[in-house]
């Protein structure tokens, strides 16, 4: 973590250094006929991946100073020295500014910060909290022991899963039924039915009946490579976030055990390639065929129906990728710039047998600086616009003279024009716009049809393709309720 201007710089220039070294690796790559392009490739990933941590420790120093009004989250007390350092970077104070305030010498505030506050007393990290002028809240979970389901549900309601969560997608129709008391028989035990609700949470999130039940609070669940790729939700919404993604991640795991003799074959990367593949094979560019021809590639699309947490996600292990669609919007387009979007990422680093990335919503900061997720975005919209997304996005600026407000009535006419679908060119204009901060989803989303619902087509799909042999009844359980219409 960057911590003063001084480290600032040196970071720079050592991306810079990076930067150039990548440059020549490329120019003498070309040089050499004898190199396998798979180790060319690994050279080249190899330097791009430390550029990139460079790269991410510069931006994130460099959000910290635009922040106006920022919440820092803190998952843990052990994460309080980081947080306080980042608090002061976001309130425009340098070490020395900070050390004027308390009262001590900027080398030990910069001593303090490097050690992470390892020798502070708690009355001094009071005093630089104070300094700083910040509030800390978060939650203190009193450790208590709970007891049948009201107990149960409580404790896993901490760490994100709340109660109608459990019931609805975690519990079999006929537990809820039993712990709610509407089935009072000596054929039903409560007891039997809370041990199969803690087996699944042990499943999902690996909490034992006896965590469950015992004093101590839950861990909360963490995908930590996955979360990496995206800015989690603050507070209290960061856990349900978590506990979703975990939730997601292990019906994802169901579905790969259960296609494991299913052929992979491999994406294409070119956009080109991809929607020629398509018609092809459906002879049409619809969210039906694109789904299908995924499936052919051995790439599982599981559609969900939940609201809120994240947008969507791609997993891969053994080599198997399993995309998961979770978009609450009631057109075809949308969700077919997501499918193609995910599976530009399922296409990379086809040599990694175990890849994560969960999204945030279309809306947000990572999605539109991220050079990954600007490529993976341009992807869709070359394979929906027929190889033509910029030029035919120009053509719609060029007439609306600039201004964003005369889009909505001139896009309608450019798609028809150019021989394009509306919803398509919408969504990939509003991608374009995002990069100059300017939100245009809604008015993207007004400009497309509200065609059959597109998780039901998923879902359809997914029914057709997925042979659901799936022997172990919780899981299949679990399955099934997910692809339930909420």
């Amino acid at each position: 973590m960057i911590t003063n201007e001084r480290q600032y710089k040196m970071t720079r220039t050592q991306a810079e250094k990076f930067r150039m070294a990548l440059v020549d690796l490329e120019k003498r790559q070309t040089l050499r006929s004898d190199l396998h392009p798979r180790l060319a490739r690994a050279e080249r990933e190899a330097l791009q991946s430390q550029l990139q941590d460079l790269i991410d420790e510069l931006e994130a120093y460099d959000a910290l100073q635009r922040s106006e009004a920022p919440v820092i989250e803190i998952d843990d007390f052990s994460d309080l020295a980081e947080g306080l350092i980042k608090a002061r970077i976001a309130s425009g104070l340098n070490q020395q500014d900070l050390a004027d305030r308390v009262g001590l010498k900027p080398q030990q505030i910069q001593r303090y910060e490097s050690e992470r506050y390892a020798g502070a007393s708690l009355a001094r990290l009071n005093e630089i909290v104070q300094a700083l002028g910040v509030r800390i809240t978060n939650d203190i979970f009193v450790p208590f022991a709970p007891s049948g389901f009201g107990g149960l549900a409580k404790k896993v309601s901490q760490v994100g899963v709340d109660r109608d969560f459990l019931m609805s997608r975690l519990m079999d129709s006929k537990d809820v039924a039993i712990v709610q008391n509407e089935i009072v028989s000596e054929d039903y035990d409560v007891d039997a039915s809370l041990g199969r609700t803690t087996e699944v949470l042990d499943r999902i999130y690996g909490w034992s009946r006896d965590s469950i039940f015992g004093a101590p609070p839950l861990t909360r669940p963490v995908m930590a490579a996955a979360e990496a790729r995206f800015k989690m939700p603050a507070r209290r919404a960061k856990s349900e976030t978590s506990a979703y993604a975990a939730y997601a991640h292990y019906l994802a795991l169901i579905v790969m055990r259960a296609m494991e003799d299913v052929p992979i074959e491999p994406i294409p990367e070119d956009p080109d390639i991809m929607r020629e593949a398509i018609l092809a094979a459906y002879g049409e560019l619809s969210l039906s065929a694109c789904l299908n021809y995924a499936w052919d590639l051995g790439v599982a699309i599981l559609p969900l129906n939940d609201g809120g947490t994240f947008h969507g996600a791609c997993w891969r292990y053994e080599g198997r990728n399993v995309i998961v669609l979770k978009q609450r919007s009631r057109h075809q387009a949308r969700w077919l710039f997501d499918l193609l979007h995910e599976l530009y990422h399922a296409s990379q680093h086809p040599d990694q047998d175990t890849f994560e990335v969960i999204e945030a919503d279309e809306t947000s900061d990572e999605r539109r600086v991220s050079s990954e997720e600007v490529m993976a975005s341009q992807f869709a919209g070359e394979v929906m616009l027929k190889g033509r997304a910029d030029e035919i996005a120009k053509l719609c600026v060029a007439a609306a003279g600039g201004r964003v407000q005369r889009l909505t009535a001139i896009v309608p006419d450019i798609a028809e024009r150019e021989s394009v679908d509306v919803g398509a060119l919408a969504n990939y204009l509003a991608f374009r716009l995002s990069w100059q901060s300017i939100n245009w989803w809604g008015a993207a989303a007004n400009l497309q049809r509200s065609d059959d619902d597109p998780w039901e087509v998923a879902r359809d799909v997914f029914f057709q393709r997925f042979a659901f042999g799936i022997p172990d009844q919780i899981d299949r359980g679990l399955l099934e309720r997910a692809l339930e219409k909420g």
